[in-house]
């Protein structure tokens, strides 16, 4: 497995679009892509950062997101490693005995495909793997 760098930052907060504006005011921070991720699900908008994006994510209905907003608040909630190949870094992984939440990966916001580690490496702080698809933010 080879880990290309952090992908993005995900941040779980009550309002993306409001949170939008304090980046665009105060740090001339700008999204450069919103989605609906779901759809109904979530409401996701991508903020580069110096070659990583932010990814804000608010929850629109009552999910994994919602329920970790409800528990830890606004904040930081995972760091995406992106990678190459996302299955075979799930199977390097597993080989080491890292669990996995997913089987097989999924698609994700931005087009990417994506799978998390069932456990935070730090208390807190989950792991997704990123693979981007053509076409991403």
């Amino acid at each position: 497995m080879r880990v290309r760098g952090i992908h993005h930052i995900g941040v779980v907060v009550r309002d993306a679009q409001a949170v939008a504006r304090t980046l665009r005011d105060a740090l001339g921070l700008e999204v450069q892509h919103w989605e609906d991720y779901g759809p109904g699900v979530l409401r996701i908008g991508f903020v580069p950062v110096a070659g990583t994006l932010v990814e804000l994510i608010q929850p629109l209905a009552d999910d994994f997101n919602r329920r970790w907003l409800d528990e830890h608040g606004e904040g930081i909630q995972h760091v995406a490693l992106q990678v190459d190949d996302i299955e075979d870094a799930m199977r390097w992984l597993r080989a080491r005995g890292v669990e996995l939440r997913e089987a097989n990966p999924r698609p994700g916001a931005g087009n990417t495909l994506i799978a998390f580690l069932a456990q935070p490496l730090v208390e807190g702080l989950l792991v997704e793997l990123t693979q981007p698809l053509q076409d991403g933010p």
